[in-house]
């Protein structure tokens, strides 16, 4: 509960936070909210009841991280232009790094010093290191992007922002784009991504792995996530975010069909690289491809939409797993489904980006 509404109060949050970024730049902004996601850390140590939890984790925490994601976009791809896929690999792979070290320095710190100071702990980690760095954070010379002129001053970027989100607000392949990466957030990036992490070890027990062998594949994930987030900035530049893009879905459709077809526990650990490869791939190349589509001017803004998507995907998308697997007592169902929605999103992405 408390991470569904971190997932979805933070997707709300987001809009809020886009569009004083778009107009105002990221500094400020990032630095709140990331300070409000630190302070949520701090107070989750000293809770002593469950609704305590829900405000400090829930909200707290929702909200503080709900700029890292949508401003480290906006920000990248208004830096980069010629390298944009790659740029964007490499500074988002920091996400994918975390899988492979959060998890066991988390585990390490509460197996030392117990949950409570484990948190004490990572928040003083995000204050001391996340808000410094926030503050070096900017947007380069703000231009008019259909024009190539300087902006005046702060009013006529207010109003290029504004004209630039209605226009997208008003595009069909905006929301295509946003039920695209719900699908994915479902199965890849939203559903099959959270999913596949929530369930994988749960999944490996079933197939006969003790809990430390099991634990390991998220480990497994990462790695193949990182490098799939590097390589598929390389190809998005050389041949397109269109043609990555459905090359990592069908590694994504592999790596799941092989799952479904119930594989001996010693296959899962690559089957879970191959998996994090499509699935961050995937997910690299969506980003990319957006300010192709919907320009600069309002791109935290435009960002924050399709975050939204992705958010109630990763929300719904391990609850829904979970479900099927309570009701069927085998992941053979939800694995299936999966590999409906990936198809589902394939769909809705080739219709948002015919005319790009």
């Amino acid at each position: 509960m408390a991470l569904s509404i971190n997932l979805a109060l933070g997707g709300a949050a987001a809009f809020a936070v886009a569009s004083v970024a778009d107009r105002r730049g990221p500094r400020g902004v990032l630095a709140l909210t990331v300070l409000i996601g630190a302070a949520g850390l701090l107070l989750t140590s000293r809770i002593s009841a469950l609704w305590q939890f829900y405000l400090s984790y829930g909200v707290m925490v929702g909200i503080g991280f709900s700029s890292v994601y949508v401003l480290t976009t906006a920000t990248v791809s208004r830096w980069f232009v010629e390298r944009r896929g790659l740029a964007l690999a490499v500074v988002l792979s920091g996400f994918n790094l975390g899988w492979l070290i959060g998890g066991p320095v988390a585990a390490m710190l509460i197996s030392l010093l117990g949950w409570r100071a484990a948190y004490v702990v990572l928040g003083l980690v995000v204050c001391g290191i996340g808000v410094p760095a926030c503050t070096r954070v900017r947007y380069p010379q703000p231009l008019d992007v259909t024009r190539g002129e300087a902006f005046a001053g702060r009013g006529e970027t207010s109003a290029a922002v504004r004209a630039s989100l209605r226009s997208a607000l008003r595009d069909p392949r905006l929301w295509l784009l946003t039920f695209g990466w719900f699908s994915t957030g479902l199965v890849s990036t939203g559903l099959v991504f959270m999913m596949i992490t929530a369930h994988c070890v749960p999944f490996a027990r079933d197939r006969g792995l003790p809990l430390e062998q099991a634990s390991l594949l998220l480990t497994a994930y990462g790695i193949g996530s990182a490098t799939g987030r590097l390589g598929s900035g390389l190809v998005a530049d050389r041949f397109g975010a269109t043609v990555t893009m459905y090359a990592c879905v069908a590694i994504q459709a592999l790596a799941l069909g092989f799952l479904v077809g119930a594989p001996p526990a010693w296959a899962l650990m690559p089957v879970l690289v191959v998996f994090g490869l499509g699935a961050s791939g995937a997910d690299n190349a969506v980003v990319k491809i957006v300010p192709e589509v919907f320009g600069l001017a309002a791109l935290a803004s435009v960002m924050s939409v399709l975050s939204l998507g992705w958010r109630f995907g990763a929300a719904l998308g391990p609850a829904g797993a979970g479900f099927l697997y309570d009701l069927t007592r085998s992941y053979t169902v939800p694995f299936s489904a999966g590999l409906g929605i990936l198809a589902v999103s394939v769909v809705l992405f080739t219709l948002a980006t015919r005319r790009t």
